[in-house]
């Protein structure tokens, strides 16, 4: 695997070391580490930034000794410069820190990391402070989450998963669903994911949960209910007009999460539909009123979260 990581001065840049350190990568992982410098800058800002650069890339090289670890500089608009470098070393994971703005500063200023989940050819890993329970010191990410749908996306999603090592790390499969869907359909698409990452997790390790509501919150809720530092998404690959008309949750979620998000983008064919896809089946019209008295609760919840049966 070739991963290009973007590191620069910004306190980003501490979440974006904490993310490498915490990845179990396989033996031999090239991990190409580039600081692009403003075209602006004086030489007083170059030395500035490249002294707190250095100090990164010399910190990783000394820690991921199983890893190929290089450093790069370049100058210029931080976009451009990474999505070139990015087709330039066949690129198959892009990290880079996010300073998690505020909306109103990501509505005027914009944001590299946004535009980067939205434009690069490969999966993206947006970096950020671990929240609460997750920023102790630990030597892998202990809890994942896995949002599935009914797309060749979310399978693609969890088949990305097994570029990894996980050892002890838990897996939470989470299905966000409307109040008429098929719940018999919904399991069967859990279990599939599930069987998909056997051998990777530990079966005790890998839960499942279903729940009620809008994608975008939800994953979000469900990330500071179990402490989560990481989420990983498949993308739907839309552009312009069709992001515009239709939102992308993966986006919305790399920007509010509490934790790191990556999104598994590049590895499948842009959908090029308009419309609402990868939706779980729906119940019967005529089953619809029992299925709807049989699944209401106080709680959004549909199904307790639940551990993967021994000799799965």
């Amino acid at each position: 695997m070739k991963v290009l990581v973007a590191i620069d001065a910004k306190p980003s840049s501490r979440a974006t070391l904490d993310a490498m350190l915490k990845m179990q990568w396989q033996t031999g992982t090239e991990i190409n580490l580039v600081t692009v410098l403003d075209k602006e800058a004086n030489q007083s800002e170059d030395n500035a930034e490249l002294s707190a650069t250095e100090a990164i890339a010399e910190e990783l090289h000394n820690r991921l000794k199983q890893c190929k670890v290089a450093y790069f500089v370049r100058r210029g608009e931080p976009k451009e410069e990474l999505l070139s470098l990015c087709e330039n070393f066949q690129t198959d994971l892009m990290v880079v820190g996010s300073n998690q703005e505020s909306t109103m500063e990501r509505l005027f200023l914009g944001s590299v990391s946004q535009s980067l989940v939205a434009a690069a050819p490969c999966p993206v890993l947006v970096a950020k402070t671990p929240c609460f329970l997750a920023r102790m010191q630990t030597p892998s990410y202990k809890t994942v989450i896995l949002p599935i749908d009914d797309s060749v996306y979310s399978q693609v999603a969890a088949e990305w998963l097994t570029n990894f090592k996980w050892n002890d790390s838990k897996l939470i499969l989470l299905a966000v669903v409307e109040d008429d869907t098929d719940f018999h359909h919904v399991e069967v698409s859990l279990d599939n994911r599930a069987a998909a990452l056997h051998g990777h997790f530990q079966p005790q390790n890998i839960q499942m949960q279903i729940v009620k509501g809008d994608p975008r919150q939800v994953i979000v809720d469900q990330a500071r209910k179990h402490y989560a530092d990481m989420i990983v998404m498949g993308s739907h690959g839309r552009k312009g007009f069709k992001r515009m008309i239709l939102g992308s949750v993966s986006q919305a979620v790399s920007q509010e999460a509490p934790c790191a998000v990556s999104i598994v983008r590049g590895l499948m064919e842009e959908d090029r539909s308009l419309k609402k896809t990868a939706s779980f089946d729906k119940v019967k019209l005529m089953e619809k009123a029992e299925y709807l008295a049989m699944t209401n609760k106080d709680s959004n919840d549909m199904s307790s979260v639940h551990s993967m049966p021994a000799g799965f």
